[in-house]
């Protein structure tokens, strides 16, 4: 994460959410105690998630040289491993670790750990790549994260490595941010890992521009200035109605300050994104993910940045996404048929400015209807359980041009998006 930001509230209003990934979690295991602490947090998350979770674990061969004329290089199975062997320890692992789930499918290969587990990550469309950190002193810790670091220099899936005793979604969690879209993937992905009452610090590390005259002031304002704007983005994307959300802007190097505010909170995860594509990445991981790997004493989390990429150009491609725009003249038969099909389904109500940017008006609220005012260009948007309940919300919108319904392969409802003057208004449905 770089220490400078040139952040506006256009560009801000330009970095819009990612469709995250709905493919599988993958436990790579190398069926041995340290990777033990992978199997209880891969079942909590699936459980919350309904994802399907998958056991991958791979034979490092040992090769010898055979002096032939041809000067062949001989595999042999370390230590008489085979792949049928594998297979039984990895099951005979997830029973001991996680007995009241079903067995999971297991894959095992022969080769380089890392690059079949990518491989397998990368055909599934993997959502999460959990790994253990083990039983680690500081020192074994520094050896152990290179599988971690291993598998982010050659794949594309975040990769979450689990210290042992985390065995549920964590609930204390440092975010680091640099306001990058990339910084709101990592984010977003976190926001599909964490307690669904976490508190969660979003961490900014600036430059330290001390005491240096009004010149320096004025800049140190506009970058709190700044700062404040990206953090609100950051919270209204984010917006969850039990997660509770603080704002830490710090000065200083940003992995040692990510490690220090981790350890003063007593953190059960952090998490941080990485930038580097191709073979830049694959020389030099960023500091900050390689510090967190191999120092923090909480649970990591590292998204790359290609994971963003690869997320929205399949998000693109999907065939099962069909979006139309309604007619006026038949908006309020049409409203009337989505009332009627949405009923009660709990909705993330979003209004994107021009001049403001986004603000959540309403997160998990039961639709109620929807209705339009032909004579006045009105659309009258009503959420919630009841007012007693305290769980109410009316929204009318003046001036509706354009509304667009976005449906699912299935053709249920997914997203009402609604065009006004200098705005659109989102109704996202769970």
């Amino acid at each position: 994460m770089p220490t400078t930001m040139h952040v506006t509230p256009e560009v801000l209003a330009a970095i819009a959410p990612t469709v995250l990934p709905d493919g599988p979690i993958i436990v790579a295991t190398d069926a041995l105690p340290e990777s033990d602490a992978a199997f209880p947090i891969a079942a909590a998350l699936a459980d919350r998630s309904e994802s399907e979770i998958v056991a991958v674990s791979v034979i490092e061969p040992m090769n010898v040289p055979a002096y032939s004329v041809d000067g062949m290089v001989v595999s042999l199975d370390s230590f008489g491993d085979t792949e049928a062997s594998r297979d039984e320890a990895t099951r005979a692992q997830m029973s001991r670790m996680v007995p009241s789930t079903a067995p999971w499918p297991v894959i095992v290969r022969t080769g380089d750990t890392a690059r079949e587990v990518c491989a397998v990550a990368d055909a599934m469309h993997a959502r999460l790549i959990v790994i253990g950190r083990g039983r680690h002193s500081g020192l074994d810790r520094i050896f152990g994260g290179e599988a971690a670091l291993r598998l982010l220099q050659l794949g594309d899936a975040p990769v979450l490595a689990v210290e042992e005793g985390l065995t549920s979604p964590p609930r204390r969690v440092v975010i680091g941010t640099d306001f990058s879209p990339f910084s709101l993937f990592a984010a977003q992905v976190a926001m599909s890992v964490v307690a669904p009452d976490a508190i969660v610090w979003l961490l900014h590390v600036g430059p330290a521009f001390g005491d240096l005259g009004a010149k320096v002031k004025e800049r140190a304002d506009a970058y709190r200035t700044q700062s404040a704007l990206a953090f609100a983005h950051m919270r209204a994307t984010l917006a969850h109605s039990r997660i509770q959300f603080e704002d830490i802007l710090l000065s200083g190097s940003v992995p040692d300050e990510l490690l220090r505010y981790s350890i003063e909170r007593k953190a059960d995860l952090v998490v941080t994104a990485t930038h580097g594509y191709g073979f830049i990445r694959r020389m030099v991981l960023g500091s900050v993910a390689a510090t967190l790997i191999r120092h923090a004493p909480c649970s990591v989390l590292v998204v790359p940045g290609s994971a963003r990429t690869l997320a929205e150009s399949r998000a693109s491609r999907a065939p099962n996404k069909h979006t139309r725009t309604l007619q006026l003249s038949q908006l309020d038969a049409e409203l009337t048929q989505f009332t009627r099909r949405n009923m009660a389904r709990p909705c993330l109500i979003e209004i994107d400015q021009t001049d403001f940017g986004a603000q959540v008006l309403g997160q998990d609220l039961p639709l109620v209807g929807a209705s339009f005012d032909r004579r006045r260009n009105d659309v009258s948007l009503m959420f919630g359980t009841s007012v007693l309940q305290g769980r109410h919300l009316t929204h009318n919108i003046s001036g509706v041009t354009q509304i667009d319904l976005t449906t699912n392969g299935g053709g249920a409802d997914q997203v009402l998006r609604i065009v006004h003057p200098d705005a659109q208004t989102l109704i996202t449905l769970s």
